[in-house]
């Protein structure tokens, strides 16, 4: 996955991602938008044939780069519990 930031500003980040799954975008614009500070996260698929993804996020009051990292680790969180509850499930299931 690249990375570029193609604007910041206090209360508003541009990030210009590629060579990823437009479905990790989605699982991270889902926890911004949980967020209360959060005003706008949008992702837009640039072209359907490239894997090029601008992500944009506005908040209210918090700094947008911390609502991003804050994101990320919310879903990064939420994957971990999942693959526990799995694991567990396989276990009772084989037994």
């Amino acid at each position: 996955m690249l990375a570029e930031i193609v604007d910041m500003k206090d209360r508003e980040i541009e990030l210009n991602l590629q060579d990823e799954d437009i479905s990790v975008m989605y699982i991270v614009q889902h926890e911004l938008l949980k967020e209360k500070n959060v005003e706008f996260a949008g992702v837009v698929l640039k072209h359907p044939l490239i894997k090029d993804y601008l992500i944009r996020v506005v908040t209210k009051k918090k700094v947008s780069m911390e609502a991003f990292q804050d994101a990320c680790m919310s879903a990064s969180e939420n994957i971990e519990l999942l693959n526990s509850v799995i694991k567990d499930a396989l276990k009772k299931y084989s037994a």
